[in-house]
């Protein structure tokens, strides 16, 4: 996924690796889980979800189920 369009209209580049626009977040679980197994880059990868974040607004479209569903999209306050 190089790109998704923003609720403001802005558009979030995911093209470049390492991404300024992507953050990764996992949960203390899944963490300890990989963490345990010596962290494997790979594995651990696999468990993050992975949040794109607009420089415009500031929302976090978190995609809790993979690019292949749509994100959770979540507006600062």
């Amino acid at each position: 996924m190089p790109k998704i369009e923003c609720t403001c209209g802005n558009i979030i580049g995911l093209s470049e690796i390492p991404s300024p626009n992507q953050l990764l977040i996992i949960s203390d679980e899944n963490f300890d889980e990989v963490y345990a197994d010596c962290i494997d880059p790979d594995k651990l990868y696999e468990k993050f979800n992975i949040v794109a974040k607009c420089k415009v607004c500031g929302r976090l479209h978190v995609f809790w189920n993979g690019f292949d569903k749509d994100p959770i999209i979540y507006k600062p306050e």
